[in-house]
């Protein structure tokens, strides 16, 4: 005579089955993932993806000064445009940005960049950030705050807010007001806006 399956064994056969569904579906996209990866590249063109993982990185030149671009494949992707290097004809020693699949990356006149993959961010930072694309309330606290450029140095500096009603900022940064450029500017910076700084080592941020 056969045994009729009782209640709860129905229900532990029924949530093994359920577990090993959920697995099956789940652990492949997770898997198949791609993480930023350390990578030093010679001069040339890259696709994000292929012979750079996607990913958040601090790129710098290895050695000499040239020319490092990233054209993204999207519209809201982030578009890189720096000369790196050490030397005085460098606008910055290193430009921190996140790079997906299918961006273009171009090297040229530096001997090869290096690329580090970013695994911290100071959301509590109130003081400075240097070249690249910044978060706030990752990056950087959000708060009211005066932004002055480095020292001798200018370059552009930009707000794109993620609130639609929000304040865009579009300033040149440094000391040649014959050149349209302002010594400082006041921001409001909120919660998810993006802050954009090319052509200069880094910008100061002073609570107001």
């Amino acid at each position: 005579m056969k045994k009729k399956l009782s209640v709860q064994h129905f229900l532990l056969v029924l949530g093994t089955v359920l577990v090993a569904a959920i697995a099956i579906f789940i652990t492949p996209p997770t898997l198949a993932q791609a993480k930023a990866a350390e990578a030093t590249l010679i001069p040339g063109t890259y696709t994000v993806g292929e012979e750079l993982k996607s990913g958040r990185y601090t790129v710098s030149s290895t050695s000499g000064t040239g020319n490092f671009l990233n054209q993204p494949k999207k519209s809201n992707g982030q578009d890189v445009n720096e000369i790196l290097g050490s030397d005085e004809s460098a606008t910055t020693s290193a430009v921190t940005a996140t790079f997906k699949k299918g961006d273009q990356v171009e090297i040229s006149g530096m001997t090869s960049a290096h690329f580090v993959p970013v695994t911290l961010r100071n959301k509590k930072n109130t003081s400075s950030l240097g070249t690249g694309y910044w978060t706030v309330g990752k990056d950087i606290k959000k708060g009211k705050y005066t932004v002055s450029p480095a020292a001798g140095a200018s370059g552009n500096f930009f707000v794109q807010p993620k609130n639609l009603f929000g304040t865009d900022i579009n300033e040149v940064l440094g000391s040649d007001s014959s050149a349209g450029q302002v010594p400082k500017v006041n921001v409001n910076l909120k919660k998810g806006d993006t802050v954009i700084i090319g052509g200069m080592p880094s910008v100061s941020f002073t609570k107001r």
